[in-house]
């Protein structure tokens, strides 16, 4: 099994999720006949290459209805739906809500996405552009728990890496109030100049974002996250794009000597 191209594969279905994405396309990518690549895809990821894509499609637009000001029939057609009818048809088949009732109900699932006791204060992120950039990558499935992040990126550095790591990223696929805990993906990403020919690549960035600076253990980067979503965001006009939140680890276990310490950057995507 050639894990990169089955990746590569998975990265360009999620770049093309709204378009229509043709068998020999699929096939010329993977290596693969589209038979054998639909059991692959199933053994490693749990579900078929068109579950998949239209998973992507109607948690793209569960994103776009919470965090956009977009009229739904327009999220309808840019998250690949021929018309409004067949969007929200799917979208009540996976969530059992109809989009304008998923909308409607923002500002409440927002506000219970932190507890009780928290208190909220309104971080002030900087907005920055971050050019794209190529990392390579190791992913998992997991619902955002500690120790198997920390397992991904054991198993990642233990590849032979002869020249320095100059930055460390972890790709947050999924968002925690839409997609089921068992179908959320981590990516443990590094920039290197060493190549690896064993791992696949992926573009990072490539946009506007608001930088967040969470200071201290990962163990409390949930914390952040509440004031981020439960706070800053219910408190300005910005919008969030549907893409991936993404990490930086700026001081980590390589170059820090306790976690109280760490620092790491939370890139939140703005439309």
């Amino acid at each position: 099994m050639n894990l990169k191209r089955i990746y590569n594969t998975r990265n360009y279905i999620e770049t093309n999720y709204n378009e229509i994405i043709s068998i020999s396309d699929l096939e010329d990518i993977s290596s693969y006949s589209y038979r054998n690549l639909q059991r692959v895809f199933y053994s490693l990821f749990q579900e078929t290459i068109g579950a998949y894509q239209t998973r992507l499609k109607v948690e793209n637009g569960y994103k776009k209805l919470l965090y956009s000001n977009e009229q739904i029939s327009d999220i309808a057609l840019e998250v690949g739906f021929a018309d409004v009818q067949s969007f929200s048809k799917t979208f009540k088949k996976h969530f059992k809500s109809s989009p304008s009732a998923a909308r409607n109900q923002k500002e409440l699932l927002l506000n219970d996405f932190h507890p009780k006791e928290l208190v909220i204060c309104i971080l002030e992120p900087k907005i920055v552009f971050v050019p794209e950039i190529i990392a390579y990558y190791s992913s998992c499935k997991t619902s955002y728990i500690n120790p198997e992040i920390e397992t991904l990126w054991d198993t990642l550095l233990e590849n032979e890496i002869t020249e320095s790591i100059s930055d460390y990223f972890g790709i947050i696929t999924d968002d925690i109030l839409i997609t089921e805990k068992s179908k959320c993906t981590y990516e443990a990403c590094i920039i290197t100049e060493t190549i690896i020919r064993n791992l696949p690549t992926k573009k990072l960035f490539g946009g506007r974002y608001a930088r967040f600076l969470h200071h201290g253990s990962y163990e409390t980067l949930e914390d952040t996250y509440q004031q981020i979503f439960g706070g800053w965001f219910l408190s300005n006009d910005f919008e969030i794009s549907h893409l991936p939140v993404i990490e930086q680890y700026i001081k980590n276990d390589s170059n820090c000597k306790t976690p109280a310490d760490y620092l790491t950057a939370i890139y939140i995507p703005l439309i």
